[in-house]
């Protein structure tokens, strides 16, 4: 035996046994003992099995503006293809998706369309594909397993002579069931006809008995499984498509009422979701013709493939986008920009649950989604066909993200793509995202907030804000006293919160992660070698903004600094700034990057023991000594307290009591804490020693020239172990590195390189 023969063999029997072990044929009576023991997993109807597939992927806290959300793992893509894109942010939109899925099950019908607005680019249609990748996977698992059927009809001598199959004996064929058909060989079966809708086999259970079985079955089910279960109106009222009801009751009749007999007919068949292949999950873009139809099957094909006794009926074959996407959900992308008649059929549809069409009434489960942006959806708001949707949509609003490190996750795909090609330093994808996020806050209005913290939040800057919302406390320039800090802290969920119910939200406007995408590859392909670096950003910056007609945020009145983008971008490039000076001092190693740190601890020890009258023990002499006044003083003037010393130290012992207080069970970390404090410790020794900086950096720049050989010795390899560590330690390259270093020469000291 060849190895390719070999191969196919595995592979044969691997299937086989993967096509038993999911049960994906079997008769209905089989299909009744599944159903016996997963009583509610079997009879869930479209909402329940997104809630259920929701929470089978589970769920994390994550932070959320400084505290904590819970986030579905679904949406973090874990499908282990590594071609999704997971969904950055947005873990409060989703939990309100969440809640109205939920509140759809308790009211037992999917009634409603549930409608994600908001700007462009906001990641609506994102969130419902990962809702139907999820739901696509979902149905691959044994948890997640959905069941229709396919009416069979025997191909041999007594289906010939009855029009449509014989006696129990007839069912023949290895593995068949003694009562069914479902198991006969392809070459015995004259006649397949599957359900247009996909429905569920309990459907073939006439309603007032369906609910009596199902509830004798949680009888004897767990106590969770009958807390779970609902009775859906898909239970108490759904009935078969048109087609499988005039079969079933043609059967029925040509047996004489039995209905043993009937569903020997019945082959359950396992589905599986699938949005390329448009099975229980797709979406429909604006488009001029109907979602749904009929049509009789005999206008179109020959009559010879189905039994006589079938043969004279007007058979009616169902198709459309919603007849596909039935037992799952459906996006109606751009919808408000679909014409007006095209959409008021929906109304009938989502109140009753039936889709009304020429042949028949036809029962639909399955959620309806819409998207839109707001200029769509304020242009609806003012139509008169609004006030008859309102009352049958679920308004959710997608916002732009107000987290800059949420933000900031998005464009990292779009670098690493951009880095196949050319090196990408360090800082672009936080510097863009904290540009975004400063074109999408708004000023607070003051007179919201308690008349004490009016004058704290009138003073709050956009960049201030934005460092609020990502979980920062914007206090390194020491403009905040620790008192007014633990007060911002506090007032940012009402920051977050004021225009949350408004028409102009925060994050409604400003730049798009689509807009960030056009200028970091224009920035990145401008030139043919190279880096993409955040100077080469800036500068495409200034090019996208002198043509502010193109895009409505830069057409926004500014507002005490709120909605400038020329000043937000300033203010990035500062920051900019303040980073290469921070980790180019730190590659220099003129001192320990740990001494800001021990130099802090040492402080507090001798301030909490100065306040509390005690004394600190020397580990140099082993002995109690007074607290160090030389020591404070010195570290204040490195943090700048000129003036109330005393004051600041009450601050700080304060500010501890005030976090121990709210975090009772955690150890007390005073480097993340006074965080602000030592990097202005930093500061201060940057300022210090401003002149060695600038001559290490000057002969750091001249590596590999003539030029360099004038330098001292020593200079020569301090400026050459910066430049690697530089490299090794803070991800930029040999090309980058000298382009940073006199980026800071050229803006900290005014000198520009030759």
């Amino acid at each position: 035996m060849t190895a390719s023969k070999k191969w196919i063999g595995a592979w044969s029997h691997q299937s086989s046994e993967a096509f038993r072990a999911n049960h994906r044929i079997k008769a209905f009576q089989a299909y009744l003992e599944d159903l016996e023991a997963s009583p509610c997993s079997l009879s869930r109807n479209a909402p329940q099995y997104i809630v259920d597939m929701m929470d089978y992927f589970g769920a994390e806290e994550v932070p959320f503006f400084g505290e904590k959300i819970k986030r579905f793992k679904l949406f973090d893509a874990p499908f282990g293809l590594g071609t999704d894109q997971p969904l950055m942010g947005q873990e409060e939109p989703v939990l309100e998706i969440y809640e109205v899925l939920r509140n759809l099950v308790m009211e037992g019908r999917s009634d409603r369309i549930i409608h994600l607005h908001g700007p462009n680019g906001s990641s609506k249609t994102l969130i419902l594909e990962l809702l139907m990748r999820g739901c696509e996977s979902y149905s691959h698992k044994r948890e997640g397993a959905l069941y229709t059927f396919t009416w069979l009809f025997p191909k041999d001598e007594t289906a010939a002579a009855m029009g449509f199959g014989g006696s129990a004996d007839q069912g023949g064929g290895e593995g068949a069931d003694a009562d069914s058909f479902a198991h006969l060989p392809p070459d015995r079966i004259e006649a397949r006809i599957p359900c247009d809708l996909g429905d569920s086999p309990l459907l073939l259970i006439p309603p007032s008995r369906r609910m009596e079985l199902l509830r004798s079955f949680l009888e004897k089910a767990p106590d969770e499984e009958k807390k779970r279960f609902v009775a859906t109106y898909h239970l108490q009222e759904g009935d078969l498509c048109p087609r499988c009801r005039l079969i079933y009751d043609t059967l029925l009749e040509d047996y004489r009422g039995d209905v043993e007999a009937v569903l020997r007919h019945v082959q359950v068949r396992r589905i599986y979701l699938s949005r390329r292949y448009r099975h229980g999950a797709l979406t429909i873009s604006p488009q001029d013709t109907p979602d749904a139809g009929s049509r009789q099957i005999t206008l179109d094909q020959s009559l010879s493939y189905l039994p006589r006794t079938l043969q004279h009926l007007n058979l009616i074959q169902l198709y459309g986008d919603l007849v596909d996407a039935n037992n799952g959900l459906v996006e109606f992308a751009d919808f408000l920009t679909r014409a007006p008649e095209l959409n008021k059929y929906l109304l009938a549809a989502t109140e009753r649950g039936e889709l009304a069409l020429a042949a028949a009434n036809v029962y639909l489960n399955l959620v309806l989604f819409a998207t839109s942006n707001e200029r769509h959806l304020d242009a609806f708001k003012q139509s008169p066909d609004f006030a008859s949707f309102k009352g049958r949509m679920i308004l959710v609003t997608i916002p732009y993200l107000l987290e800059r490190s949420k933000e900031a996750a998005i464009y990292e795909p779009i670098l690493q793509r951009i880095g196949r090609n050319k090196h990408v330093a360090p800082h672009v994808a936080s510097l863009m995202a904290q540009w975004a996020v400063l074109t999408r806050v708004h000023r607070p209005e003051v007179q919201n907030y308690p008349e004490e913290l009016r004058s704290l939040v009138e003073g709050l800057t956009p960049y201030e804000k934005a460092l609020l919302y990502d979980g920062c406390l914007p206090s390194a320039d020491g403009r905040y006293k620790p008192k007014q800090l633990r007060a911002l802290k506090e007032l940012r969920p009402q920051l977050r919160d004021e225009f949350r119910d408004t028409p102009v939200y925060e994050g409604r406007f400003g730049a798009s992660p689509r807009e960030i995408r056009e200028i970091l590859y224009n920035a990145a392909f401008q030139g043919s070698g190279g880096c993409l670096t955040p100077m080469a950003v800036f500068e495409e910056m200034k090019s996208f903004l002198k043509d502010k007609s193109l895009y409505l945020f830069l057409q926004l009145k500014v507002d005490e600094g709120y909605h400038d983008a020329d000043a937000g971008l300033e203010r990035v490039r500062e920051e900019y700034i303040g980073i290469l000076d921070r980790e180019i001092l730190a590659a220099m190693e003129l001192v320990p990057e740990t001494q800001y740190a021990n130099l802090f601890e040492r402080y507090f020890k001798h301030v909490r023991a100065s306040l509390r009258g005690e004394k600190v023990f020397a580990a140099a002499s082993g002995q109690w000594e007074e607290p160090n006044e030389s020591l404070m003083q010195q570290v204040e003037e490195y943090l700048g307290i000129s003036e109330d010393a005393q004051r600041f130290r009450e601050d700080l012992l304060g500010q501890v009591a005030a976090w121990t207080l709210e975090n009772p069970d955690e150890p007390l970390d005073l480097m993340e804490l006074f965080a602000n404090h030592v990097a202005a410790l930093a500061k201060g020794f940057s300022d210090r020693t401003s002149g060695q900086q600038e001559a290490i950096g000057m002969a750091l720049l001249a590596i590999g020239t003539p030029d360099f050989q004038t330098f001292p010795a020593a200079r020569q390899e301090t400026a050459r172990a910066t430049l690697n560590r530089l490299i090794t330690r803070f991800g930029y390259c040999p090309h980058c590195a000298p382009q940073a270093v006199a980026y800071l020469l050229e803006n900290k000291f005014g000198r520009e390189r030759d």
